[in-house]
């Protein structure tokens, strides 16, 4: 479990925000010496990954099949305990 935690970090690191990736150059833009300590580490658990990081809402899938990108997004704020206090209170 500890290793597919440090997996999904390493992917989460590799990701950008502004440009959405590839399969191929998410691969090409990973930290090669993380990537020799998972010799398991393939095609199908990355995408198993980038699933569930998009149920999270954590990336955005872009297109599909073998054209498919991915882009890193930001999770929304949840409001703050005053904002919540306040909308309480003064009901529009």
């Amino acid at each position: 479990m500890n290793q597919e935690k440090e997996l999904e970090d390493l992917i989460l690191q590799t990701l950008s925000f502004y440009e959405p990736m590839s399969f191929s150059k998410i691969v090409f833009d990973m930290d090669t010496e993380l990537l020799k300590t998972y010799p398991d580490f393939d095609r199908d658990k990355m995408l198993s990954i980038l699933t569930k990081f998009e149920k999270a809402g954590l990336v955005q899938k872009q297109g599909e099949g073998t054209e498919s990108l991915w882009i890193r997004t930001l999770k929304p704020r949840s409001q703050s305990l005053f904002k919540k206090i306040k909308m309480f209170f003064i009901k529009k």
